[in-house]
């Protein structure tokens, strides 16, 4: 009877035990979703979401198979949801495929509110071991940040941004004057800068023929006006179709 009474008491504590056990292993991330979206510019916005309170500061960096590609920083907002800037290529879209999405985060006084520490505890004592890294291999038990890299897909161009872009890219020759300095997304930036002139968005529509009709809305000297281009997909031939078209696709060389 007294080993049946010691044997239950064992069974009892191995299952208490392996329950823990259980339960340690299933807590789940700290960042529960990563995923990408492009803007009607191209650019790779970064979405996710997170277990951390609402506050959160955590840094956001991508790269492929080499270097880092991009960094910026997002707080986490209600629900822990966050979402990035917009990630470029030097004003380009970058290509689609895998990348390399790594979310950092420290729970320090530099990085984190008062209210944000409170929460997740100095260092992360609050929050599940299991799920950071170490601050000092040697001290694991001394605190840890958060680190997780996971592999995203950025999604493609669709046909009518590959049109702008070409478009943008472009470099014209004019009668009389020759070959552009700059393609035409330079010299728009050009009068930008000159004061006046602001664009307000790029749009395109393909005809029946197959031919793009790229668009510039803006705003010139106070009225709200369109630059308008046309591109030939087969023969990659673009050509501008009015006065202000024409004006934005050329500067002289210096």
């Amino acid at each position: 009877m007294k080993h049946a009474k010691r044997n239950g008491f064992v069974c009892v504590f191995l299952f208490l035990l392996l329950g823990s056990v259980n339960f340690l292993l299933g807590v789940e991330s700290l960042i529960q979703q990563v995923s990408a979206t492009r803007t009607e510019n191209g650019g790779i916005v970064i979405l996710g979401k997170t277990k951390l309170p609402k506050g959160t500061k955590l840094m956001i960096d991508i790269s492929r198979s080499g270097p880092l590609l991009g960094q910026t920083k997002v707080t986490a907002k209600e629900e822990g949801s966050f979402s990035s800037e917009p990630f470029t290529d030097k004003d380009k879209p970058r290509k689609s495929g895998i990348y390399k999405v790594t979310i950092t985060s420290y729970f320090t006084e530099i990085w984190q509110s008062k209210d944000v520490l409170i929460k997740v505890g100095k260092n992360g004592a609050k929050l599940p071991p299991g799920q950071l890294v170490p601050d000092d291999p040697e001290f694991p038990t001394a605190g840890g940040h958060l680190k997780v890299t996971v592999d995203v897909n950025f999604p493609g161009i669709s046909p009518e941004l590959q049109a702008v872009q070409t478009v943008k890219e472009a470099i014209l020759i004019l009668p009389g004057k020759g070959r552009s300095a700059d393609p035409i997304k330079d010299v728009v930036a050009y009068f930008v800068k000159g004061g006046g002139f602001k664009p307000t968005g790029w749009s395109a529509k393909q005809s029946s023929t197959g031919v793009w009709i790229v668009t510039l809305n803006c705003i010139d000297a106070g009225e709200e006006k369109q630059a308008q281009w046309e591109l030939n997909p087969k023969t990659k031939v673009v050509k501008y179709l009015d006065p202000l078209a024409k004006l934005l696709s050329w500067l002289p060389r210096e």
